[in-house]
């Protein structure tokens, strides 16, 4: 059993798969996990390893499967004998067991099996037969664990209800709570604790254990609350009594037996004493030393429901059968409301007291216990060996000293006086080193602008800070004027210069507005071949010609005044900014067409028609692979393949990669 489960934690316990489910996860992972294509031209001895290592692997499987299966349970001999008897009133001691033991079993037939095909495929001769055989392996092996239906079913439902008990610490300090259906249980756990336990008016409401926690002096408490109990014999008990049956037997606690001194529960004050009595053995036990039967737990009569029948109108006979009881039995008699919530403290504080000082003394009676308490307590006192006095040596210079009125008395010595380290410090400022006195109790910022003080700190930080404020003064006079500065004959030439620039393009900008826009146009370089000074010529008498058809004087073309258009009538046009803008936007749009017919780069290297052939291949041959390309777009929907078989090809298990 793992450690886990050693703790109780049964919520651990994996889930059960069934039968078909087990085969599937068997068979698949013998198929993923070994090889999977064999040739009937291969060797025969590597045909037989082949299907060897297929019925070894499924055994090793299902041998890991089983046990897995049979080491998750608890094994009712090793754990607590609480918990061993709950299992047995809950799912029966023998039914589970032979459950189990049809799961070991399996695992030893499946051993068998396999060392019998194995055994038999050393004889095979043929990849036929190794294959039959490995085949009729295998299928023994999954009628032999679906035959353990039955078992796993089973198993898997004591796994889920182990998983819902509540987990009780069978060592710890605990309260338990006992006694006739409808007596105030549930509610007294509900009210100690936040345990939310359904309370209804029927009986047996609460069907199983439940559990809540508590503290009381600094340590946990665990109060279980336990299913009704009928005043029958024990063989006619069900199994929802059995259960508190069974805590009240192991478990090492307190019991809390309630009565419901109004009898609202159905039951009178006899017939719960009467219950008390049948079930007060499960609190005995027999002292080996005496031989006589001693309460071996502590017990506390609770009377709930004073609020509906308060204890003075209980009958004088029934107030003597609770007294009487609870002198025989050594048990604490306390009072107490759910409704109204009284003396549930007493309650508490009573049982926890009780059970305290009963774990004390049981601990005081194992004899292992007291040796080690006794070994803590005891003091060793050495023996004279002598008659030789020794008497304590101060030495004559202690003796002598006088003590010195005018002795100035140390800080330690002040701490003491004033209440000592936490209440009384000593101003540690006395002891700074400063130029000055009166600086000791300045309050020196720690935090400055979001900084840490302390990383800006530099022991020449005085004398930087003086350059900098000379430095700062200087500045300033400069921009008061209080001390005259001259500018240097390079500034003067800088000044010159810029501005001399700044006209020049100022006249730029001008020259650009009022030149039209086709005269910019033919300034443009043409770059095709071997006609260049053609081209030059013909351009020169263009624009003579074009300025006399325009009629633009030289003087208004420089000055940017209006021009006149002399068009026959002698009719003069204003040109204003739009239509000066305009003109720009067309000027730009010729530039831009003349560029885009012009033909190669440099027209000396264009010279020959055998030169212009070779450039025509070769752009011919980059606008071939440029059109290639633009014609791919994202409305192609090309269809690629999805699935590489190189990639999806073979056996790719959890974490493999492997390709046959």
């Amino acid at each position: 059993m793992s450690g886990t489960i050693s703790r109780y934690n049964f919520k651990a316990i994996a889930p059960i798969p069934d039968s078909s489910k087990l085969i599937d996860v068997v068979l698949s992972k013998t198929n993923r996990k070994t090889p999977t294509e064999i040739r009937a031209n291969f060797k025969i001895t590597r045909i037989r390893r082949f299907y060897m290592r297929k019925v070894k692997y499924t055994q090793t499987t299902c041998n890991e499967k089983l046990q897995s299966i049979v080491d998750s349970f608890p094994n009712l001999d090793d754990i607590h004998p609480f918990y061993a008897d709950l299992m047995n009133v809950l799912y029966d001691r023998d039914h589970y067991k032979l459950a189990l033991g049809h799961v070991n079993k399996a695992k030893a037939i499946v051993d068998r099996i396999s060392n019998d095909y194995v055994k038999l495929m050393k004889y095979a001769d043929s990849l036929y037969r190794c294959k039959m055989l490995k085949r009729a392996a295998l299928g023994r092996m999954a009628t032999l664990l679906k035959k353990l239906k039955p078992s796993l079913g089973y198993l898997e439902e004591v796994r889920k209800h182990l998983a819902r008990l509540p987990s009780i610490n069978t060592n710890t300090r605990t309260l338990l709570i006992t006694g006739y259906p409808n007596v105030g249980k549930s509610s007294f756990l509900n009210n100690l604790t936040k345990a939310d336990v359904d309370v209804q008016s029927y009986p047996f409401t609460t069907q199983s254990l439940f559990v809540g926690h508590t503290e009381y002096k600094y340590t946990d408490w665990q109060i279980i609350d336990t299913p009704g109990l009928l005043d029958r014999p024990i063989s006619e008990r069900n199994t929802i009594e059995m259960q508190a049956i069974t805590a009240l037997a192991h478990l090492n606690a307190c019991i809390l037996y309630f009565i419901d001194i109004s009898e609202h529960c159905g039951y009178t004050i006899s017939d719960q004493i009467k219950l008390f009595k049948n079930i007060r053995k499960l609190f005995y036990t027999v002292d080996p030393d005496t031989q006589e039967t001693v309460v071996s737990k502590p017990i506390v009569l609770v009377l709930s429901k004073i609020d509906v029948t308060g204890w003075e109108e209980v009958s004088q006979e029934n107030k003597d059968l609770i007294t009487e009881t609870a002198e025989e039995s050594k048990a604490f008699v306390v009072k107490m409301s759910n409704t109204e919530k009284i003396g549930l403290d007493e309650v508490k504080q009573t049982a926890c007291d009780i059970l305290l000082d009963h774990r004390l003394t049981q601990k005081a009676k194992n004899p292992k216990k007291a040796e080690s308490i006794l070994n803590r307590v005891y003091v060793a006192t050495p023996k004279r060996k002598d008659k030789v006095e020794r008497p304590a040596h101060v030495p004559k210079t202690v003796l002598d000293q006088v003590p010195r009125p005018n002795d100035k008395k140390t800080v330690l010595e002040m701490q003491v006086e004033n209440g000592g380290a936490g209440v009384w410090s000593f101003p540690y400022q006395e002891h700074f080193l400063l130029e000055d006195d009166d600086w000791k109790y300045d309050n020196a910022p720690t935090f400055m602008g979001g900084h840490n003080v302390a990383d800006f700190y530099d022991p020449d930080i005085e004398e930087k800070l003086n350059e900098l404020e000379k430095e700062e003064e200087y500045l300033t006079k400069l921009e008061a004027a209080e001390v005259p500065d001259m500018p240097s004959e390079m500034e003067q030439m800088m000044v010159e210069e810029y501005e001399k620039v700044k006209k020049k393009i100022g006249y730029i900008k001008h020259t650009k507005i009022t030149q039209p826009a086709d005269v910019t146009g033919l300034k443009l370089r043409e770059k095709v071949g071997d006609k260049a000074d053609e081209i030059l010529e013909r351009n020169k008498q263009n624009r003579k010609s074009l300025f006399e058809i325009m009629g633009v004087s030289k003087k208004r073309r420089k000055t940017g005044e209006e021009m006149e258009v002399d068009q026959g009538d002698d009719m003069a046009m204003q040109v204003d900014k739009n239509d000066m803008s305009l003109r720009m936007k067309m000027r730009d749009r010729k530039i831009k067409f003349a560029i885009s017919r012009m033909e190669g780069a440099d027209p000396k290297k264009l010279s020959t028609k055998v030169q212009n052939k070779s450039m025509e291949r070769v752009r011919h041959k980059i606008e071939k692979k440029l059109k290639k390309v633009e014609n791919v777009t994202f409305a192609d929907r090309m269809q690629t393949t999805k699935m590489p078989k190189h990639l999806y090809s073979g056996k790719r298990g959890n974490g493999k990669t492997d390709r046959r």
